[in-house]
């Protein structure tokens, strides 16, 4: 007889979580932005700062794979002329944005996510990131690799950096760092991501129902 254990998936969640947490997570000032934190909502972004709640039980582990599939590849994109985890920073005025591309090659760079469903091109909210990794790192290329979870099949997408949306993620940045400087929070951006949100019971206009 089959009988449901949540105790164990409570057990199993917390193992994922105490190895998600292991790593560093950075601390930054307010006028220190990651490239993610520009091109999300900012009111997100704000939060997260500001409270710091912890990701949800299912984001960890799936963030988890993501962060498995990266370890396993790592010496292979070493061999093949690769800097993995590349970290680097863009200073602007009084700004400094940091970036942290999955894989940088010489000619390109590289972005490795996991996806649920097929994709038939880079996926909206991945396009300012990819983008501001070839900016950044000065490369006029960059591949996004979609690995399909439910059939193992791989989808990869080429980028060609765009200036428009490089200034855009810019403009944001600033204004994500004033707000922080301020303590007020960004008005809120509703979309369908609000319902992956930590923070959607503080937001006056989720997209879903709190």
């Amino acid at each position: 007889m089959s009988v449901e254990a949540p105790e164990m998936s409570t057990f199993l969640y917390k193992l994922f979580s105490n190895v998600y947490y292991q790593q560093v997570i950075p601390s930054y000032d307010w006028n220190q932005i990651s490239v993610t934190e520009a091109k999300q909502c900012l009111l997100k972004s704000f939060y997260q700062r500001k409270l710091g709640r912890k990701l949800f039980d299912p984001k960890i582990v799936v963030l988890s794979f993501g962060r498995l599939i990266h370890t396993a590849l790592q010496d292979q994109l070493i061999e093949h002329g690769y800097y993995p985890e590349y970290e680097t920073t863009f200073e602007f005025g009084n700004v400094t944005l940091y970036s942290h591309a999955d894989a940088l090659h010489p000619e390109h760079v590289l972005e490795i996510k996991t996806i649920s469903r097929k994709p038939h091109q880079i996926l909206t909210h991945h396009q300012p990131q990819i983008n501001a990794y070839c900016i950044i790192n000065k490369r006029k290329l960059g591949y996004v690799a979609y690995i399909h979870k439910p059939s193992g099949n791989i989808y990869s997408f080429k980028w060609k950096p765009q200036h428009k949306m490089w200034e855009w993620l810019l403009m944001r940045a600033i204004r994500l760092s004033e707000h922080l400087r301020k303590n007020v929070p960004p008005k809120p951006e509703p979309s369908w991501l609000c319902r992956y949100c930590e923070y959607i019971d503080l937001c006056p206009k989720p997209k879903v129902k709190k």
